[in-house]
């Protein structure tokens, strides 16, 4: 394990995705245990609809992003995973944005996942 936290790994994620694509909206997904540690801004996500309605989602929210907390009983790549997707249907931009990945065990971040968590797609059935 490195030395960073899930706050600061998050941060550097999130930096990375906005940078690379501004105005898109991203979620950030991490296992339960690990968004127990990440700060919580707020419990409602604030939006307008199509209508211009306001409203909100309610969730675990850092830093103008909900936060996707997935349970894992046993070891899992999630326990190590930061994961930041573009929230697709916000916008054009954000249908040619990539999801970016955070490993908890090394600090690289990268828009694929760690080699040794890819699995091989499969087979095509035709």
């Amino acid at each position: 394990m490195t030395g960073v936290t899930v706050q600061q790994l998050v941060d550097q994620v999130l930096d990375a995705a906005q940078a690379a694509h501004p105005g898109v909206e991203f979620g950030i997904t991490l296992s339960l245990a690990n968004a127990l540690l990440l700060q919580k801004d707020s419990d409602k996500l604030w939006r307008k609809d199509a209508d211009g309605r306001e409203g909100y989602y309610s969730g675990h929210v850092y830093r103008d992003c909900l936060v996707d907390e997935i349970p894992s009983e046993e070891p899992a790549p999630i326990d190590f995973l930061v994961i930041v997707s573009p929230v697709y249907g916000t916008s054009p931009e954000a249908e040619r944005a990539v999801t970016y990945y955070g490993d908890l065990r090394t600090g690289a971040i990268a828009t694929t996942l760690p080699d040794d968590v890819q699995t091989e797609p499969p087979a095509d059935s035709a």
